[in-house]
């Protein structure tokens, strides 16, 4: 391609990477040497002495000719990348319009090839030869961007966006690109076969190959980053399933990353993914040995199975209106987007995400409200902004504009309101539907209509039914306090409580030196309950942490097991399990 050579940029560049040859057999080498000689003679490859040296290694093609493979980890370890401008395979067939009947797809052969490398970046990527035939030893290095290094498709992909900037389809017909895959789609079968002899016409002038055997061209369904694309739909590849049916169960964290790695580019067709693969991530974080167990092996032969049965997704059509259904489970946002055909409903996708620590120790309704606000947030990655509609069991207008300011910070609901109350786009809908299944094919049980958020948040965050936030009119009342100064250069803690008909000093003390004034005053609460058990009283504090943790946070922290947001213990743990 006629565009400037590419420069990379190492850290610590002074200090080479130097890796010694791996022994390649006779056989290998005589099946390298017509590659490298191929390469050499088209100015791919150059003879050089740099103080860098990396490792090739031979790889046997089905045919029997053998494949050049630079080992560059090494190298990829210590580049500097560049911000990755790389379109997103989750979104990116939300391009297209859900008429489209025919499609070309065109694989570049050898793309990166096609990308000069500055000669000041050429010493990086050094290998050593030698010749079967001749014996003779020699470093060579790539003139062009490798294979295997970690910038190559972001470089490449970048560079063939905007050369296909000059490029302009014929009305009806649209353009994907996706690193070195493209993808032609139009209603009509002559203007797509138009329109892809003329792109391949068009890369040919830029320099670029076509893999003849990938062609895929005017074809009435198409194979495109791993998924099958027919009229209006979409559908996973059976050979990735089967490929994902066929793995062993992982033996190490390694193993664990592949396997989530090739279920997590389906997750578009599980419902509840999020949920069903935390069993995945806990391994990753568990110490020491990894344990597979019947029961490991049960959850994962679930998520096969739903592979197995994955429904066929319609793609998305952006001038109709989206239905975004989401529920809560076991601190999991779940849910899926729809569109109306024929009067029914078609899922575009199932979308899924885990909560955040703080917000799983909220009530339900409260989770609901995150969920909300995160697959929202998921799903305008494929409506592109346009009409949603957004149902749930929930009341979500009520709770941000009622209680959720008693849990949620400041800066939470404002990125909260943000995304669910300020568009004008998005609409909030209370259903009495309880799931995916039933938003999709059935209307909700009379018993499971929806339920009165604010009256839930209630019940679920008192610690006891009679404990009420407004004084009582009769019965004992007394006023504590807690504090911790600095007099004359030491520490001093202490706690009082007054209370009787003449408001007296009926108990007082000092405590820990070490002690917070939150603790002296949770402290100050704690012996004025245990004063008047079992008996009606009213106790007054100015302190708002004993306030909330009373009304509020005890409930939350007692759900986490008394840990904080980050996992650790909280630090008055005794305090707070005796209140």
């Amino acid at each position: 391609m006629d565009i400037p050579p590419f420069t990379v940029t190492l850290k610590n560049p002074d200090i080479p990477v130097r890796i010694r040859q791996y022994p390649i057999s006779l056989e290998g080498r005589m099946g390298l040497k017509p590659e490298i000689d191929r390469l050499v003679s088209k100015g791919l490859l150059e003879s050089c002495m740099s103080p860098f040296n990396t490792p090739i290694l031979p790889v046997r093609k089905p045919d029997g000719t053998y494949r050049l493979v630079h080992d560059l980890r090494e190298i990829n370890k210590r580049t500097v990348a560049r911000f990755p401008v790389v379109a997103n395979p989750y979104t990116l067939l939300s391009n297209l319009g859900p008429n489209n009947c025919w499609y070309s797809v065109i694989d570049l052969k050898d793309a990166f090839w096609a990308c000069p490398l500055a000669e000041s970046s050429r010493d990086y990527f050094a290998f050593e030869w030698e010749d079967p035939e001749t014996h003779r030893r020699q470093q060579l290095r790539w003139t062009v961007l490798p294979q295997g290094f970690t910038e190559s498709p972001n470089l490449f992909g970048q560079a063939l966006e905007q050369i296909l900037q000059d490029y302009k389809t014929r009305p009806g017909v649209t353009l994907v690109q996706y690193v070195d895959d493209l993808l032609l789609a139009g209603e009509r079968e002559d203007d797509v076969r138009k329109e892809s002899i003329k792109l391949l016409n068009f890369l040919g002038l830029k320099g670029l190959k076509v893999s003849k055997a990938k062609l895929q061209f005017v074809e009435e369904e198409v194979k495109y980053l791993g998924h099958y694309l027919s009229k209006g739909e979409k559908r996973i590849d059976p050979k990735r399933v089967k490929g994902i049916l066929a793995l062993p169960p992982p033996k190490n964290k390694r193993q664990i990353r592949q396997l989530l790695g090739l279920v997590g580019y389906c997750r578009q067709w599980i419902e509840n993914y999020s949920s069903k693969v935390k069993f995945l991530y806990q391994k990753l974080s568990q110490e020491g040995l990894m344990k597979w167990t019947r029961e490991d092996e049960e959850s994962l032969k679930r998520i096969q199975q739903d592979l197995i049965q994955a429904p066929v997704l319609s793609l998305p059509d952006l001038k109709r209106p989206f239905y975004l259904f989401i529920n809560t489970d076991n601190g999991t946002a779940y849910g899926v987007l729809t569109q109306d055909w024929a009067g029914k409903k078609k899922p575009v996708g199932y979308l899924s995400k885990l909560l955040d620590p703080v917000s799983k120790g909220w009530p339900t309704c409260l989770q609901a409200v995150v969920a909300c606000a995160l697959l929202t947030e998921e799903a305008h990655k494929i409506t592109f902004n346009s009409e949603l509609k957004v149902l749930s069991p929930h009341n979500m207008r009520g709770i941000l504009q009622q209680k959720a300011d008693k849990w949620i910070t400041d800066s939470r609901l404002l990125k909260y309101e943000g995304i669910l109350l300020d568009s004008p786009k998005l609409t909030l809908e209370v259903t009495g539907l309880q799931n995916p299944a039933q938003f999709l094919y059935g209307e909700p049980d009379e018993k499971e209509l929806a339920h009165n958020c604010m009256t839930t948040i209630e019940e679920q965050t008192k610690i006891r039914p009679d404990l009420e936030k407004e004084e009582l009119e009769t019965g004992e009342r007394l006023f504590v306090d807690g504090s911790s100064w600095v007099i004359e250069g030491k520490r001093v803690s202490g706690y009082a409580i007054i209370g009787g008909p003449e408001l007296e000093v009926i108990e007082s003390g000092p405590l820990n030196k070490t002690w917070s004034a939150q603790a002296c005053e949770f402290y100050a609460v704690l012996r004025a309950l245990e004063r008047l058990k079992d008996k009606e009283e009213t106790i007054y504090t100015d302190s708002k942490y004993a306030f909330g943790v009373v009304h509020t946070f005890g409930k939350i922290w007692e759900e986490r097991g008394l840990m904080n947001s980050q996992g650790k213990d909280l630090i008055h743990q005794e305090l707070i399990k005796r209140v």
